[in-house]
């Protein structure tokens, strides 16, 4: 009698069980049909870092989802920070989402109040399960706040010489920035804004120490570039020996071209670059950037990056998704050391966004301005 019991009270459990399973997987089914329905004719606005792959890739969640219109603004994210801080004061709330490298985003953006939460918005369980991310410490920019979602953390260095240019001059360490023979030669990135010239910065500073960025500001009489493509430009045509903040995406376009030869990676000032997405304060759209947000972090989403990030870019085409590969061989080596993260330079992080903030700050003592 009470084995007879026994099995029944299992057999209860089981079907509980069972039809609890079946009824959590209809009500976020639910959710999410309602929120493509809801989302139908909305327009979408989203700005996204104006580097080369990410409004592409727009364009496929815009493919899959028709009845919704995407508004996209390709822009560097220091000038949106100014953007949509100024405009959220005044009352305006134009944007949905944005999309771009964090560190702008988790160093300013946050702190700013421009932001939600974004944690409510996440529908679909693959989304939610933190057991699908490579490193579940590192999906959000910081703990202060679940606003910033990073999807991808790509290793680089951003730092490239024209061998041309630098005929007689052996930079292969830190310390060789510092040859008087590459005075006025190397170019940089506007320092007074974060940007991936200051992220430059920061690993610089986190692997010599203050008295090398002392030097290095002091005596180098560095040439600023105010965006990435005039830094990028100023290596490519032999104007400047080395760059710093340089964008892979305008080298890759150059030497798709069949140039360039000449332009190549510096092995140091290693960075781990995270990508993140994020939903404004009182998104006028907010079911179509809710679909955006869970379809983008999905595997199909992140499958869609990946291949079309690619095209454009010579590396950086990784997720933090364990279910997406890299989209090739070469671009698998810009995977950063998940395990070891915490050892790492990530700007768009709190720790890496306080040691960005010690080199910035040291430029500004050193030189002068406001930052």
């Amino acid at each position: 009698m009470k084995t007879n019991f026994a099995k029944f009270l299992a057999a209860t459990a089981v079907a509980m069980f069972a039809s609890f399973g079946a009824s959590a997987a209809e009500d976020w089914k639910k959710t999410w049909d309602d929120a493509i329905a809801k989302a139908k004719g909305q327009k979408m606005v989203i700005s996204v870092h104006s580097a080369e792959g990410f409004a592409a890739t727009v364009q496929v969640f815009q493919k899959a989802f028709p009845d919704i219109k995407v508004e996209v603004t390709e822009i560097i994210p220091d000038a949106m920070v100014t953007r949509v801080v100024g405009e959220q004061k005044n009352g305006v709330y134009a944007w949905d989402s944005m999309w771009a490298s964090a560190s702008n985003m988790n160093g300013i953006m946050i702190g700013a109040g421009v932001f939600q939460d974004l944690e409510p918005f996440l529908i679909l369980p693959e989304v939610k399960d933190a057991a699908n991310w490579r490193n579940p410490k590192y999906i959000w920019t910081t703990d202060r706040a679940k606003q910033v979602f990073i999807h991808s953390m790509y290793a680089s260095t951003l730092s490239y010489v024209n061998l041309d240019n630098a005929k007689g001059i052996k930079i292969e360490k830190l310390d060789d920035l510092l040859n008087p023979k590459l005075k006025g030669m190397i170019g940089i990135r506007d320092p007074y804004h974060i940007n991936g010239g200051t992220w430059t910065f920061g690993s610089y500073y986190l692997d010599k120490g203050p008295d090398f960025m002392k030097r290095f500001y002091g005596e180098m009489d560095l040439v600023v570039n105010m965006n990435p493509r005039q830094a990028a430009d100023a290596v490519m045509r032999g104007d400047l020996a080395v760059g710093t903040g340089v964008t892979n995406d305008v080298i890759t376009r150059c030497r798709q071209a069949g140039g360039c030869d000449q332009v190549k990676e510096l092995p140091f000032g290693n960075i781990v670059g995270p990508k993140g997405v994020a939903i404004f304060k009182n998104a006028p759209n907010k079911e179509a950037a809710t679909v955006w947000v869970n379809w983008f972090l999905s595997k199909a989403g992140q499958q869609a990056f990946v291949e079309t990030f690619a095209k454009s870019n010579d590396s950086g085409a990784v997720s933090m998704r364990k279910d997406v590969e890299p989209a090739n061989a070469q671009h698998a080596k810009s995977s950063p050391d998940y395990a070891n993260l915490d050892k790492a330079f990530i700007p768009g992080t709190d720790g890496g966004d306080e040691i960005q903030k010690k080199a910035m700050d040291l430029y500004v003592e050193i030189k002068g301005g406001a930052r």
